[in-house]
């Protein structure tokens, strides 16, 4: 595996990790906007959800170049999982994106 895959795939598992601990928690409370309101949770499982994926995939992929806009793309859609993890999977996402682009065939 090069280097690339590697970080794509610690980021994406980062970003579910993120998203797994709030849930596991979550204690639902009674009222009319529940806990904290329900739109944010629901706008971090959009958005997140499809940036694992994008990770996983874009790590897995034998061309550079596509996998370089899969991660920079799942970077991009993780931005909502802020927080101290939610930004070190940013940060290895682009990266990783970043390494995709410019390790690519020379010639």
């Amino acid at each position: 595996m090069e280097n690339y895959q590697i970080l794509g795939l610690v980021g994406s598992l980062l970003l579910i990790i993120r998203i797994a601990v709030p849930f596991a928690f979550f204690y639902p409370r009674y009222g009319m906007m529940g806990y904290v309101g329900m739109m944010f949770y629901s706008f971090m499982g959009f958005l997140v959800i499809p940036a694992f994926v994008l990770g996983i995939i874009g790590s897995l992929i034998s061309d550079k170049t596509i996998a370089g806009v899969l991660l920079v793309l799942a970077a991009v859609l993780s931005i909502p999982a802020m927080g101290f993890i939610g930004i070190i999977s940013f940060i290895l996402l682009l990266i990783a994106g970043i390494l995709a682009f410019t390790s690519g065939k020379k010639t």
